[in-house]
């Protein structure tokens, strides 16, 4: 973690900023609030067949965008035991929902897991830095005031006007003493906590970050939890990002708090994590049904070797490559082509970027290109693409279209997937001062005058 500082954002997950870019890897109006909003919402995961899903993360990170689409699968996941008690519950939530005018938010599931059905879903993620792949399930996320103020009142006076008033005031006035970071990260990201705030959809899954940690003990085995990676989780100035009970639960995977607990604390130590997360009961429970449902693995080297050695037709692909100025080999035209062949017939590719160059990668590569909006303030924050037209809800405008064939569009290229950052750089800036193509600006001026 020498290379990076992290800090929490203003939704009180933690973000990462790279000492060696002098750029963020995260919003610092909320990492996981990001990754809803510019991969998980724009799917539209409840209008897919959740059977058989492959999804497929383009630089893992710290596992946000993974992380959001594991909560939503398990939370819209309903395990059908097949009892007339289950059928009651399942239309009382509904008939209550109807009541109070969706207030609780009481929904029916997507998705019914038969027992006659088997659902899967498969995750690949890519990424090279492997220190942060291993610390990405012991991150944890701040509680915000607006979830405190939930917890200890009452959800059934959400019917009365008061509640939003105080729950309001409350947040104002707690927030003023959230979170705790580095003072220059603070003023260098112009952090602001006055209104701290994450939807309540948007929280981590319990069962999330448990997965993702046994999936990597599986991977690694004794290399996980070396000591190299006890030193990170105890220094000083980076407990306070990791979550304890992760910690303790990594820990006692590989025996060594058990075998270095004193005494007094072994006792409390076991009842915290042998019972509750590996008893006989919890594993024959709904954790384990659930975890079965995911195959995740971890793909640690350059992401474009690991693109070729795939031979996999993905649903849906999350590519949140960083700054295509700073790493422009996830942005080349051959590296999207790798990616247009991996795509389903009727998936979706989406990223954070809305730059006329990155679309024109897209278009050039034979995808359908649209927008992606904030749900909220109607601004656009991302791009997405497909290979079927009918996937693409808000499509490029003309202009929009005319501005990635100016030479603000001119993509990156990599012969072979094999030149280095600096020379993909220096050939685009080749192309770029001789090509005949109209400026970015002269092109916008023009459309202007044209409007006028």
């Amino acid at each position: 973690m020498r290379d990076y500082e992290p800090y929490f954002t203003e939704d009180g997950s933690v973000g990462l900023y790279s000492y060696s870019d002098k750029d963020v890897y995260h919003s610092k109006f909320g990492a996981l609030t990001e990754a809803w909003e510019k991969f998980i919402l724009p799917a539209e995961l409840e209008n897919m067949d959740f059977e058989n899903l492959k999804v497929l993360d383009v630089c893992y990170g710290i596992g946000y965008n993974t992380k959001a689409l594991m909560s939503f699968l398990i939370n819209n996941v309903k395990i059908n035991k097949k009892n007339i008690f289950t059928k009651i519950l399942y239309y009382v939530s509904i008939g209550i929902n109807n009541i109070l005018n969706n207030k609780l938010k009481l929904s029916p599931p997507i998705v019914t897991i038969d027992d006659d059905k088997k659902y899967s879903f498969l995750i690949d993620c890519l990424d090279i830095n492997e220190e942060l792949i291993k610390l990405s399930p012991l991150f944890k996320t701040l509680k915000t005031p607006g979830e405190v103020f939930d917890g200890f009142v009452p959800q059934l006076l959400t019917c009365f006007d008061s509640y939003f008033i105080l729950r309001k005031i409350f947040i104002n006035i707690a927030s003023r003493f959230y979170p705790k970071n580095k003072k220059e990260i603070n003023e260098l990201l112009d952090l602001k906590f006055k209104d701290m705030h994450i939807e309540k959809e948007y929280k981590i899954n319990e069962y999330v970050n448990y997965i993702l940690l046994n999936r990597l003990y599986e991977q690694f085995g004794s290399e996980y939890f070396n000591k190299e990676f006890k030193k990170i989780i105890r220094e000083k100035k980076n407990r306070r990002f990791f979550d304890k009970s992760l910690k303790k639960y990594s820990q006692f995977n590989q025996f060594w708090g058990y075998n270095k607990s004193s005494r007094c604390t072994l006792s409390a130590f076991l009842h915290n994590i042998y019972y509750r997360y590996l008893s006989m009961r919890y594993k024959k429970g709904r954790f384990k049904t659930i975890e079965s449902l995911f195959n995740v693995n971890f793909h640690i080297n350059d992401a474009r070797k690991t693109i070729l050695a795939l031979n996999v037709q993905y649903d849906l692909i999350f590519l949140d490559a960083f700054t295509y100025t700073k790493a422009p080999q996830l942005w080349s035209m051959e590296f999207i082509e790798e990616l247009y062949k991996r795509t389903a017939p009727s998936g979706l590719l989406m990223t954070y970027s809305t730059s006329a160059q990155v679309r024109n990668t897209l278009l050039e590569n034979n995808f359908y290109v649209g927008k992606i909006y904030h749900k909220k303030t109607g601004k656009v924050i991302g791009t997405i693409a497909s290979k079927d037209k009918a996937k693409i809800k808000y499509p490029l405008t003309p202009y929009e279209i005319g501005l990635c064939n100016t030479k603000a569009g001119i993509p990156y290229h990599d012969p072979n997937l094999s030149f280095s950052s600096k020379e993909i750089l220096e050939l685009r800036e080749y192309e770029f001062r001789h090509s005949e193509l109209i400026s970015s600006s002269k092109y916008m001026k023009i459309r202007r005058n044209t409007n006028a």
